[in-house]
């Protein structure tokens, strides 16, 4: 009988460990979305200023979204790996 609630109690401490990697590559991916959409914001503020047209200076945007987007995507894929890990660790 003591034997099952000490497992219980530890299930339940791992579910929690691995579920807080998970909450937190949701959470970076949806600030991925948001750093993307500021990005291009600015991109196509920067071309009003300077009265360039977006599609000629398309690649700029390109790697200003691009840059805003990789280093999210890799941590949150990170993470969900470091949740996976625990949580299959047996």
């Amino acid at each position: 009988m003591k034997n099952d609630k000490k497992n219980t109690e530890h299930t339940k401490s791992e579910k929690g460990s691995y579920m807080v990697f998970y909450v937190l590559s949701v959470v970076l991916l949806a600030y991925m979305v948001f750093s993307m959409v500021t990005s291009y914001q600015s991109f196509v503020q920067y071309c009003d200023n300077y009265a360039i047209s977006p599609s000629d200076v398309w690649f700029t945007g390109f790697q200003s979204i691009l840059a805003a987007a990789v280093p999210c995507l890799v941590y949150a894929a990170t993470l969900y790996g470091i949740g996976y890990l625990i949580q299959h660790k047996n």
